[in-house]
């Protein structure tokens, strides 16, 4: 082959190999191969706080927790440049036996331990759900859970955990949304599966914290429609807890908007989606001083579809979030103690398909809205409103 030959086929297979390349950088990230040097030359911008969040100082130590939602918690103090926030919620199911009550209050063990070791007060959010589906509302009530709750408790009492480790428990949370099994039953059941759950756990720890959380809007059992909860009086679903029996009430409260392109305005007012008159009724009606707020405010919705997403600005976080501390300072200006806790994960790749996050993982200096976390964070501890986290 002469030396021309060789030259315009060595240059043949050059120019189909960077089409390959091209074609599969164009599949893979939405860009051609020419962004490449601009990718690489591009710096990261870092944002930098000008004050600390809190007088305190960071909890130590943090990255060598085993709970998932404890090692989040550097990100937040990196944000704030100090201490962040005094409790954190974590999930648990509901057991269906005495077996695997002892397996689940021996993992609880462990978690519940590790939070008091590095001071974070455990909202411990226990789902009524079973490894064998959903729990039925009536079933509950009738008294079906009650060997396998008692064995729980005695389970974590054997463990060695405290009253002061146990934190403050939720059961039953936001019962008054459409994805739970009580198709058949009543907000009094509600009621009667709280006093149900609460006296057994106190029979084991009489010095542990309750609480309850209900959703602002209630949902007929059938609607899954977003748009259409209603803003009525939560009083029915606590009316029938013995007074005395819960240390606090949580009311939960999102901003939400419809996908990109459809029509509607959304919900961003948070004396709407969080409206303190609600919690407070609630409250006077379980006779607790204590409420706190379950909130957040996304930066990016409907993720799993790019023709459907929809993305806020940090200026429209940081509004958002301005509005729920107005919704608890109309609390603390009534004499209730307030904590608002902020729902903080990013849950972009799963059904849910919404962001909540602030920053990409563990870089919270690399994001705008790191700075709105901070901003909201260190209004709350000037205002002397709590705060707590979740995330994992």
């Amino acid at each position: 082959m002469k030396r021309r030959d060789i030259i315009i086929c060595t240059l043949i297979f050059f120019l189909v190999a960077l089409f390959a390349v091209d074609t599969a950088s164009v599949g893979l990230r939405g860009q051609h191969i020419v962004s490449l040097p601009k990718l690489w030359l591009h710096k990261a911008k870092t944002y930098t706080v000008s004050s600390r969040c809190d007088a305190r100082d960071p909890v130590r130590g943090l990255e060598k927790a085993s709970a998932p939602e404890l090692r989040t918690l550097p990100a937040f103090q990196t944000a704030c440049s100090s201490y962040a926030a005094s409790a954190m919620m974590t999930f648990t199911d509901m057991p269906k036996d005495a077996l695997e009550a002892k397996q689940m209050a021996a993992d609880m063990a462990v978690r519940l331990k590790e939070f008091k070791h590095y001071g974070v007060m455990p909202l411990v959010v226990m789902e009524p759900v079973a490894s064998w589906g959903s729990v039925d509302f009536t079933e509950f009530r009738d008294g079906l859970y009650d060997p396998w709750i008692t064995a729980y408790f005695t389970n974590l009492k054997a463990n060695g955990v405290t009253d002061e480790q146990m934190g403050m428990w939720v059961a039953f949370p936001e019962a008054n949304l459409p994805y739970w099994n009580h198709h058949n039953s009543t907000p009094a059941d509600f009621a009667a599966n709280i006093n149900r759950f609460v006296n057994i756990q106190k029979t084991y720890f009489p010095k542990s914290k309750a609480s309850v959380m209900l959703n602002s809007a209630t949902y007929t059992n059938d609607d899954f429609d977003w748009a259409k909860g209603e803003y009525v009086s939560l009083v029915p679903y606590v009316k029938g807890i013995s007074r005395g029996l819960i240390d606090s009430f949580g009311l939960q409260g999102f901003p939400w908007t419809p996908r990109a392109k459809k029509p509607g305005a959304g919900i961003f007012d948070a004396s709407e989606y969080l409206n303190a008159t609600l919690a407070k009724e609630a409250a006077d009606q379980l006779g607790v001083k204590q409420i706190w707020l379950n909130t957040g405010s996304f930066g990016r919705k409907y993720t799993l579809d790019e023709h459907d997403t929809v993305t806020l600005t940090p200026e429209k976080r940081q509004a958002i979030l301005g509005g729920i501390v107005d919704e608890a300072l109309k609390l603390k200006g009534q004499g209730y103690q307030v904590s608002i806790n902020l729902f903080s994960q990013d849950k972009s790749a799963v059904d849910e398909a919404t962001n909540w996050s602030y920053w990409k993982k563990d870089q919270p200096l690399n994001s705008p809205d790191a700075i709105v976390f901070h901003d909201f964070a260190k209004r709350l501890y000037d205002e002397e409103i709590g705060l707590w986290l979740f995330d994992r």
